[in-house]
């Protein structure tokens, strides 16, 4: 059984891509995320392969 993650405070923000606290990444991982989130903006359908 799966738990949630702990509720991060009101200063932590949190990665939708890795979710990760984006304090934590390195630039090439906040890179490489923003670029993951950018993708998944362009095709938000068909994510299971069913279009």
């Amino acid at each position: 059984m799966m738990s949630k993650p702990p509720k991060p405070s009101s200063s932590e923000e949190i990665c939708p891509m890795c979710k990760r606290e984006k304090n934590r990444h390195t630039r090439e991982e906040m890179l490489a995320c923003s670029r993951k989130l950018q993708e998944f903006n362009k095709k938000p359908t068909g994510g299971a392969g069913i279009e």
